[in-house]
């Protein structure tokens, strides 16, 4: 392996850990982060500054999640893509897609 195949090895590995990949990542596990019975309700986005923005269909479940399971979400969410990434958690209500 000559040098310029382990710079680009590092590179890659770096680009991996950006925040598109973590996007990517959230998609993925967004079902087992949110749960069975609230992933088919729900879409998450990462957003600049490690905001997790969990968008509801319903208000009385985006107030359920805010109020009963922001924490138990926001750590599963920490423990998936790191503490760095996700530093806080919000909801909203709109059209999941």
């Amino acid at each position: 392996m000559g040098p310029l195949t382990t710079v680009l090895d590092a590179l890659l590995r770096g680009l991996k850990t950006g925040d598109k990949d973590r996007r990517g990542q959230l998609h993925d596990l967004w079902p087992q982060i949110a749960g069975k019975s609230f992933s088919p309700h729900t879409k998450a986005l990462l957003q600049k500054g490690g905001t997790l923005c969990v968008w509801a269909d319903d208000s009385v479940l985006a107030y359920e999640l805010s109020q009963k399971y922001s924490g138990t979400i926001l750590k599963r969410a920490q423990e998936a893509l790191g503490e760095e990434a996700i530093k806080r958690i919000i909801f909203r209500v709109g059209q999941i897609r």
